[in-house]
């Protein structure tokens, strides 16, 4: 039993690390041999598919994917508890369909993968089958949902609808087809006005956004054309195919073997002799740590889950209140995103088919702004309250400290100089940042073990699940999207409320931070961007600086209430309420926000160096 339970763990750690091996292959034959491995990116590819929907698995066992909850948070209990009920029945319904969809892609694949000799249905062969897992792991999970009261629907019930679905769909497809809502009502046009109404009205019930997704396109072809779902439908598998996306998990894990080999805590302790003797001395080590570690994770929860506990209690112990403690720890976070390497701008990068690299060099000038922002606030803050002032390091203990974090503060400049002179793609970047974060903890820091090793690319796959979720969804509602033009009519809207690229701007910050306070910065990023992205373009809005804009924009929304994600991982590190984060993060979204609105105002800021460096 316990390899069953350990399984998704088990092969999604090893994939990583297969993964790993070849692209540290590829990279050395290329660089050092100048003799590239022809089927080393393609085979790359294909075992992250398996290792994203291994991850996919993980989250469901653990219930970690991204979901809105705060209409549900207000409910009585029992009215909460039927409404869990009915969300995971909708999940239910959605791994079903993924088996059913799956198996018919799996059937229907008969090309070759060229520079593996292999047939493509090793590469959809992981949809149907890693779905069979995660309808055990789902069982599982409901089992001690009905345990703990969450919901009133035991795993049995699911066991004994699943069978019988499985029977129709597998036995008697024709009766399968009276399924479909185009056989009694005729939608016509207003289908997709419809589907997207229930979308919404299921997300905010709390079904998991990436699963809503896939509900609300399933429910637009039964509506309107059910054939042509299963062409669709390839789709959830051919979005992970990607080789960009690949950086994701090796970003995620150069964070993750951070924190493990104990060089967090060096670079703390950096910071802190750099700035620690200014007036709000440890707010600026908070907000320069921050800085630093972003070069590393480019990650905002990342950030806030690793480096949160040691800056707070810090803080507490230098004499600050708590709720500055929290409110700096919080808005320092969102430098993450901002700052190469950012798994938001690789994302961003993906879905709007623009340079990752351009995207990471104009990113780091609005990083920089808003570490001065918040420092500067920070200060004014501090003074009124008068915070204590740390002693200054003397000479011996900045050079000590700085000469034992300084592997640390050479990844960002590494990963950036890579890719700049062309060493490097920005996934091999995230390889070598992998690579490179073992090798300092290993055997320069001495504080990273194997067995440390696996449970980092363990929890790197599970974090990665979450994304791949996302991705595969979303790019299937994405189809649906594109055959209604949708992101069309939305650019007629701006174009009658808007007669200038300015107002289009501020039209599409405003609605952003609406959306922020609502939904996850991850969820928005692919929900809101593929609609967002034509109207830039049809504006002529420059989609470099269009990328950095909407990540600094989305980023408010995770310190912004009743959704702020990075207020409630900075509570749980710092053992505070989230009110208590919430009313010290305040006085930091000022100086944010007036960033945001300088550099809507005066694109050059962002891309005046990415158009100087790479034309």
């Amino acid at each position: 039993m316990k390899f069953i339970n350990k399984l998704e763990e088990w092969l999604g750690g090893t994939l990583l690390l297969i993964i790993f091996a070849i692209l540290v292959a590829q990279i050395i034959a290329r660089q050092i041999f100048d003799s590239p491995i022809i089927w080393s990116e393609e085979l790359a590819r294909l075992l992250f598919i398996y290792a994203g929907l291994f991850g996919i698995s993980m989250a469901i066992r653990s219930q970690q994917h991204v979901y809105i909850d705060f209409l549900t948070n207000l409910m009585p209990d029992y009215i909460r508890r039927v409404t869990n009920s009915f969300v995971q029945i909708l999940i239910f319904i959605s791994i079903v369909l993924f088996v059913h969809l799956g198996f018919k892609t799996w059937i229907g694949a008969t090309f070759e993968i060229v520079s593996l000799g292999i047939s493509e249905k090793w590469l959809y062969g992981g949809l149907p089958f890693i779905s069979l897992l995660m309808f055990f792991r789902f069982l599982q999970a409901q089992q001690e949902n009905f345990h703990k009261k969450l919901t009133y629907l035991p795993a049995l019930f699911f066991v004994v609808s699943a069978v019988i679905i499985f029977a129709i769909l597998f036995f008697q497809p024709d009766w399968f087809k009276a399924l479909r809502i185009s056989n009694y009502v005729k939608f016509g046009s207003s289908a997709v006005y419809v589907t997207l109404g229930i979308w919404l009205v299921i997300m905010f019930l709390g079904t998991p956004v990436g699963w809503s997704l896939f509900i609300a396109t399933v429910l637009y072809f039964a509506m309107t054309r059910w054939n042509i779902i299963n062409s669709a439908s390839i789709k959830l598998v051919d979005s992970l195919n990607s080789f960009p996306l690949l950086s994701v998990p090796f970003f995620i894990l150069t964070g993750i073997l951070m924190n493990t080999g104990g060089i967090t805590t060096k670079i703390f302790t950096f910071a802190k002799a750099l700035l620690g003797h200014y007036t709000g001395g440890m707010g600026h080590v908070n907000i320069g740590a921050s800085l630093i570690f972003s070069g590393m994770s480019g990650s905002a929860l990342a950030d806030a889950g690793g480096l949160g506990q040691l800056e707070i209690k810090s803080m507490r112990d230098a004499g600050y209140d708590d709720e500055i403690s929290g409110g700096i720890t919080a808005a320092s976070c969102i430098i993450g995103p901002l700052v190469p390497p950012s798994i938001a701008m690789i994302i961003y990068g993906v879905i709007a088919n623009e340079s990752i690299a351009k995207l990471f060099i104009a990113g780091f000038v609005p990083g920089v702004l808003v570490t001065i922002a918040l420092m500067s606030m920070n200060y004014f803050v501090s003074k009124k309250r008068g915070y204590p002032r740390t002693p200054k390091a003397t000479r011996e203990e900045l050079c000590k400290s700085f000469k034992e974090s300084i592997w640390a503060i050479l990844t960002p400049v590494l990963i950036i100089a890579g890719i700049f002179s062309g060493l490097f793609t920005p996934t091999e970047a995230a390889v070598f940042a992998s690579a490179y974060a073992i090798i300092i903890g290993k055997f320069v820091y001495k504080e990273l073990t194997l067995e440390s090793l696996f449970k980092s690319c363990v929890e790197a796959i599970s974090i990665t699940g979450v994304t791949a979720l996302m991705v595969m969804t979303v790019t299937f509602f994405g189809d649906m999207i594109a055959r209604e033009q949708v992101a069309m009519k939305i650019g007629e809207a701006f174009v009658a409320l808007a007669d200038s690229p300015i107002m289009v701007l501020v039209m599409i910050n405003l609605l952003l931070l609406f959306l922020g306070m609502f939904i996850d910065a991850l969820a928005l990023q692919f929900l809101v961007l593929p609609m967002l992205i034509p109207i830039a373009q049809q504006f002529g809005i420059d989609l470099v600086f269009f990328g950095v804009m909407t990540t600094l924009n989305m980023m408010i929304g995770i310190l912004t209430p009743p959704m702020g994600m990075a207020l409630f991982v900075v509570a749980r590190v710092g053992n505070m309420s989230v009110s208590t984060v919430t009313k010290g993060v305040l006085p930091f979204l000022a100086p944010i926000f007036i960033t945001l609105v300088l550099i809507t105002i005066f694109p050059q800021i962002i891309t005046f160096i990415p158009n100087l460096l790479m034309p």
